[in-house]
């Protein structure tokens, strides 16, 4: 295995077009078909059907009209009862945010229909670790992702593109005006159904993805950035009154955050040809090379001599992303950053129209509300995978000791 460390040297690698993304083959049970596993031609044709409904004022309408509604009911119980689970929390806001997004219908609106959510979605979870899982532990893994996927088609996908597929024929009869058409994942594939020529496997794994993309990774991010915010202010005034005066720093905090965690450390590419890295070496076709994603955003050259640290006021030359290379690259860029983080805010940006994404504005909503750790019971790391993130993070909620 070769491996890529320096930031140029990443993104050098992740240019290729001649290295096909690899770090997922574990999981081809979830994801041998699904976006982010695609190359040439086929990635850039489901690509393009998809962009159509990631655009910036989708994203702002979640950010202006959705996320505070969908904030305000999932957040109320747990402030009734002054405690709760930031992991299981997060997943809660997230679930509500993502399906919606995706195109997955939920008829009942019932708790216990959000129950089964969020179960599928914990199955699914385990598919993209799959490659940094124990060995042992592959098979069972598999087995649980196999029955969760074909509960998740039988209750929530069939449904969901038999009703998307009606609206398209209402539209095709002239009953029904296109603009009225729902603006979501699924529907965009509906629509460019034959262009594409997925198949109803295809259609489960990539309703299934973006599940997991809008939920799971969010999830991994938006718990460092509060365990990174909470140990950055640590009862400095100070710094708790620069989060309250400062609209932008906690987006700040959130892309330092996202440098230093990245939901995935590594990608991984395969040479479908003779390839030439920045650095030299040559891959023959077969050979793979692993770039160090973690490693790359905490290069000193561009992010300062102590890049291990969590540094909200980093200064960074022009160009430097302050979330590094953890949003993608190249043909694999994340199409949901801009949902997920927000822009960077420009001098003079007004917050009022600034688009901050749905994790920063998560955060000062939990800051909001008092979100404390709770200190008789520490966060628990995630053992099942080799990656650092959390299975638990018990906080309690004290509106009157509230850093914003």
């Amino acid at each position: 295995m070769h491996r890529v460390a320096t930031h140029a040297g990443c993104i050098h690698a992740l240019r290729q077009p001649e290295l096909r993304q690899s770090l997922y083959d574990a999981a081809a049970i979830l994801m041998s078909d699904v976006l982010v596993n695609l190359h040439g031609e086929r990635h850039k044709a489901r690509r393009t059907v998809e962009s159509r409904v990631f655009r910036k004022d989708i994203f702002l309408r979640y950010e202006k009209e959705v996320l505070p509604r969908t904030l305000a009911e999932t957040i109320a119980p747990f402030l009734a009862v002054g405690r709760g689970d930031l992991v299981d929390l997060g997943y809660r806001i997230m679930l509500n945010l993502t399906v919606d997004f995706a195109g997955i219908d939920r008829p009942e609106r019932s708790a216990s229909e959000t129950g089964e959510l969020l179960r599928l979605l914990r199955e699914f979870s385990l598919a993209p670790a799959l490659g940094q899982s124990r060995p042992e532990d592959v098979a069972a893994k598999q087995a649980r992702i196999a029955t969760a996927m074909s509960a998740f088609d039988a209750r929530f996908l069939q449904p969901s593109l038999a009703r998307r597929r009606a609206l398209l024929a209402d539209v095709a009869a002239g009953r029904r005006d296109r603009a009225t058409l729902p603006a979501d994942v699924l529907m965009a594939l509906v629509e460019g159904a034959t262009d594409l020529g997925m198949t109803e496997a295809q259609f489960v794994q990539e309703g299934i993805f973006y599940m997991l993309a809008g939920a799971h990774t969010t999830i991994h991010s938006l718990a460092h950035a509060i365990n990174e915010i909470l140990a950055w202010v640590d009862g400095d005034p100070r710094r708790a009154e620069r989060l309250r005066s400062d609209p932008f720093l906690v987006q700040r905090c959130v892309f330092e955050s996202v440098r230093l965690h990245p939901s995935s450390p590594v990608a991984r590419r395969r040479a479908l040809a003779v390839v030439t890295l920045a650095d030299g070496i040559r891959l023959a076709a077969g050979e793979d090379v692993e770039i160090d994603l973690a490693a790359a955003n905490r290069d000193p050259a561009l992010f300062g001599a102590s890049p291990d640290r969590f540094d909200p006021d980093r200064k960074l030359a022009q160009g430097v992303l302050p979330y590094g290379l953890s949003m993608g690259h190249g043909m694999h860029a994340c199409l949901g950053r801009n949902l997920a983080i927000g822009v960077e805010p420009r001098p003079g940006s007004d917050p009022a129209t600034h688009q901050f994404g749905v994790v920063p504005l998560i955060v000062v909503a939990l800051l909001r509300a008092g979100l404390r750790p709770d200190p008789e019971d520490p966060p628990v790391r995630d053992d099942r995978v080799t990656r650092i993130t959390f299975a638990r993070y018990p906080v309690l909620f004290r509106p009157a000791e509230a850093l914003l």
